[in-house]
C-alpha cells in the first residue's frame, strides 16, 4: 500500500465521524475568517482539515517518543494532549487551541496507531510531499485560494535553494512555510555542504499563518529528520505581534485617495520582524492574495512604512506579494541572497513600478526565470509565475550591471537552469534560452518579464501599430447587463418587439472558436443563453411592451446606477456597429481575435476591431489580417506593448508584421 493509500485510509473515516459534529457557531466562523471564506464553511472540508490536524499530530507523538500514545486505537485526547506538551517542548505554541483539536476531541473518533507506524515508515521515503498533496486534494482551490496557498513544487524548491544556500553556514528562513518543501530543501542543501541533518534543522526557520498547514511543515520535518529542531513560528509574517484572528476581522475597507496617516518625531511607524536576526537565505513563496481582500490595516501599515523608509509610495493595488518583499528584504543579511516566487504581474502591472523601484534600490538583481505559458508548473494556479534571485547590496561577488533572464520552454532539471545562469553568454537549447540583459535596460517603467525576450521586431519599420490599418473601441458597456441583455424566453414574455433588438456577444466563452457565425448564434438560442441586446435609442412609448419593460428597470432602481445616470435618457443604448473583428482582451486564456461572421454587437468584454475600407470590405484581405492576428509573432507581441492590470487583464495594441503589409499593398 502506497504512503498516499494508507493517509487516505486514515483520514477519510475519521472525517465522516467529525462531519456529524460540526456545528455553526463562534469558533467555526473564526476558523473561516482565517481562511478568507465566506460565511460558513464547507462542513466536509473542515472535517478533512481536522481528520488530517489529528493524523499529523499522531505522527508526531509518534515520531519524538515512540510508545507515548496508546499501541492500538488511540482516543484524540491523549493525541492533542502529548503532541501539544511536544510541540511546547519545541518551542511552538499554536493559539489559540486549534478548532480542529476540538472538533476531533468532540467526534470521539480514535487512529489505528499501527497504521500510523506503517505510514510513520514509508512517507521518509517519499521524495514528493505526500502530505502537501493529500492536503491540496482534499480541499479544493477555492478554499484554498483566499489564503494563496499554492504550493511549491519541489524541483522549483531545489532550483531555488540550490542558488541561494551557499554556506555551511547559512541560516535560511522561510516566510510562508506552508508543508515544509523549502525547509526540507534546505536542511539537505546544507547536508550536502556537511552539515548534520539535526544541527542542519536548527539553522532553518519558518513562518505559517495556517495552524494546519505548520503542523504539516513540522511532520514532514520530523519524519525526514527525528532529531529536527527548526524554529518555525504561527502567526502573520507581515505583522507577527498582533493576533491574526483579531487582525482578520478588520474590514478590508477601502482606501481613499488622498487620506493620510499622520507621523510625528517619535511616532514612526513601527513593523516587528518575525524573527529578531538576518539570514543569509531567504526562500519565499508569498501567498498569492489580491489587493482587495487585505485588511486596510495592511494598507495603511505598510504605505506609511515604505514612505518613511524608502521613500517610496507603494500603489495601495499591489498585492500581498508586494508586501512580502518589502518585508523579506528587511530580513535579509546585507551579503544574503534571496530566491521569491511572484506572478509575473509583480513586473508587469501598472502599480507595480514601486515594486520595482524598491527593488533597485534595495537590492542586487542577479536573475529573473519566467515560463513559456504551455508550461504548467504550478498546479491550479491561472496566472503567469516567475522566480526572482535576488542578493543583498554588499553581496560578495562583484556587480557585472548585468542580470540573466531565463525563458523555460521545457523543464530541464536545476542543475540546467543554475549552469545557465551563471554563464556569460546566450544559452540557447531546448528546454528554453537565457540571456544577459543589462541594468540599464531595466527601468521601472518597463515590463521586466519580457525585456530578456524582446527581439527587433517591435523597433523595425516593416511593423506598424493595428491602429494604422484599424480603429480600435471597446464593446458596449450596457450598466445593467441582466436588464438590458435578454434570452429569447424573456422576450416572448415581456413581448417585446424585434425592431428594438439586436444580437449580441456577452462572454469570450460563447465564442470559442476564431469564427463566431450564424450556427454560433442559433446555438445560443437553444441553449436558452441571453443573446439579444435592448437597442433603444429614443424615448419609448406610452403603453407599449418596451415602456413597461422600462418601467420594471425602474422599480428595480437601476436608473440609479452611475453610468446609465450620465445618459440622457437612462435606458438607451451606446451606438456601436458590428465590428468585422472582435479581440478577447478580458480572456484569461486563450485570447484571440475572432471573425463576426454572424453580424453580432458585442459588450465590453471584447475589443472592436474596424479595419479601414480597403481591409474590412475586401474577404481576403480581412482574413489575411485575421491570420496575422492570430499568429504566434503577434501573439508574442502582445506581452510587449501591452499594459497588463491587476486579475491579468491587458489592454493592448498589437503589432502587424512586414508579410501582411506586403499583401495589403500588393
Amino acid at each position: 500500500m502506497t504512503a498516499y493509500l494508507i493517509l487516505e485510509t486514515l483520514v477519510n473515516p475519521i472525517s465522516r465521524q467529525i462531519e456529524k459534529v460540526i456545528q455553526a457557531n463562534e469558533k467555526s466562523v473564526e476558523w473561516s475568517m482565517l481562511h478568507g471564506w465566506d460565511g460558513i464553511a464547507d462542513p466536509a472540508i473542515v472535517a478533512r482539515q481536522a481528520a488530517l490536524s489529528l493524523v499529523l499530530r499522531a505522527l508526531i507523538c509518534h515520531r519524538l517518543v515512540p510508545g507515548i500514545l496508546p499501541t492500538q486505537a488511540a482516543p484524540p485526547d491523549p493525541i492533542v494532549a502529548q503532541s501539544n506538551d511536544l510541540l511546547r517542548a519545541l518551542g511552538i505554541t499554536l493559539r489559540p487551541p486549534s478548532y480542529l483539536d476540538d472538533l476531533a476531541v468532540q467526534a470521539g473518533t480514535r487512529i489505528d496507531m499501527l497504521a500510523i507506524d506503517r505510514l510513520a515508515g514509508v512517507l521518509p521515503d517519499q521524495q514528493a510531499d505526500i502530505i502537501g498533496e493529500f492536503y491540496a486534494r482534499s480541499v479544493p482551490q477555492d478554499a484554498r485560494s483566499p489564503l494563496g496557498q499554492f504550493w511549491t513544487p519541489l524541483p522549483i524548491a531545489e532550483l531555488m535553494t540550490q542558488w541561494a544556500v551557499r554556506s555551511s553556514s547559512d541560516r535560511v528562513l522561510d516566510t510562508a512555510s506552508g508543508s515544509g518543501v523549502f525547509l526540507l530543501t534546505a536542511i539537505r542543501r546544507l547536508s550536502q555542504l556537511g552539515v548534520a541533518p539535526g544541527a542542519a534543522s536548527r539553522q532553518v526557520a519558518g513562518v505559517e499563518l495556517s495552524p494546519l498547514a505548520l503542523l504539516m511543515g513540522l511532520t514532514n520535518m520530523l519524519l525526514h529528520c527525528s532529531t529536527a529542531q527548526p524554529r518555525l513560528r504561527w502567526g502573520d509574517f507581515l505583522m507577527p505581534e498582533r493576533e491574526p484572528l483579531a487582525l482578520l476581522k478588520e474590514p478590508a475597507a477601502p482606501y481613499h485617495v488622498g487620506q493620510q496617516q499622520l507621523t510625528l518625531p517619535g511616532m514612526e511607524v513601527q513593523v516587528p520582524l518575525a524573527f529578531p536576526d538576518r539570514f543569509d537565505t531567504i526562500l519565499c513563496n508569498p501567498p498569492y492574495t489580491r489587493h482587495h481582500h487585505l485588511p486596510e490595516s495592511y494598507k495603511s501599515t505598510w504605505a506609511a512604512l515604505m514612505k518613511q523608509e524608502y521613500g517610496i509610495r507603494l500603489s495601495r493595488f499591489s498585492s500581498l506579494f508586494a508586501y512580502f518583499l518589502v518585508q523579506t528584504t528587511r530580513m535579509l543579511a546585507p551579503a544574503g541572497r534571496m530566491a521569491f516566487i511572484t506572478p509575473a504581474v509583480i513586473f508587469e502591472a501598472s502599480y507595480s513600478r514601486q515594486v520595482k523601484e524598491f527593488i533597485r534600490q534595495q537590492l542586487r538583481l542577479c536573475a529573473i526565470i519566467t515560463f513559456d505559458e504551455s508550461l504548467s508548473i504550478f498546479e491550479g494556479v491561472d496566472t503567469a509565475a516567475c522566480i526572482t534571485l535576488m542578493e543583498g547590496p554588499h553581496a560578495e561577488r562583484p556587480a557585472t550591471g548585468q542580470i540573466t533572464h531565463v525563458q523555460i520552454r521545457r523543464w530541464p532539471g536545476p542543475e540546467r537552469v543554475l549552469r545557465a545562469i551563471e554563464r556569460s553568454d546566450v544559452v540557447s537549447d531546448k528546454w528554453g534560452v537565457s540571456q544577459k540583459v543589462t541594468l540599464t535596460d531595466l527601468s521601472p517603467r518597463q515590463k521586466w518579464t519580457v525585456v530578456g525576450r524582446r527581439n527587433h521586431r517591435i523597433g523595425h519599420d516593416a511593423f506598424i501599430p493595428l491602429s494604422n490599418v484599424a480603429r480600435i473601441m471597446r464593446g458596449i458597456a450596457t450598466g445593467a447587463n441582466k436588464f438590458f441583455v435578454l434570452s429569447d424566453d424573456e422576450i416572448q414574455e415581456w413581448g417585446l418587439s424585434r425592431a428594438y433588438l439586436r444580437p449580441v456577444l456577452t462572454k469570450t466563452r460563447e465564442a470559442p472558436g476564431y469564427v463566431f457565425d450564424h450556427r454560433g448564434f442559433e446555438r445560443l438560442g437553444s441553449e436558452g443563453k441571453k443573446r439579444w441586446l435592448l437597442y433603444l435609442n429614443g424615448p419609448v412609448a406610452p403603453g407599449t411592451p418596451e415602456a413597461r419593460y422600462v418601467q420594471h428597470g425602474e422599480t428595480l432602481g437601476l436608473h440609479q446606477r452611475s453610468l446609465v445616470k450620465t445618459r440622457s435618457l437612462w435606458y438607451v443604448m451606446e451606438r456601436r456597429d458590428p465590428a468585422p473583428i472582435y479581440f478577447t482582451y478580458l480572456s484569461r486564456k486563450k485570447s484571440r481575435f475572432i471573425y463576426n461572421r454572424a453580424d453580432v454587437l458585442a459588450l465590453n468584454v471584447f475589443l472592436c476591431v474596424y479595419p479601414t475600407a480597403s481591409i474590412g470590405q475586401d474577404e481576403t484581405t480581412l482574413k489575411a489580417l485575421l491570420a496575422v492576428l492570430n499568429s504566434l509573432v503577434a501573439k508574442d507581441s502582445l506581452r510587449y506593448v501591452g499594459r497588463t492590470y491587476g486579475g491579468d487583464t491587458i489592454k493592448i495594441e498589437p503589432i502587424v508584421s512586414p508579410e501582411f503589409r506586403k499583401f495589403e499593398h500588393n
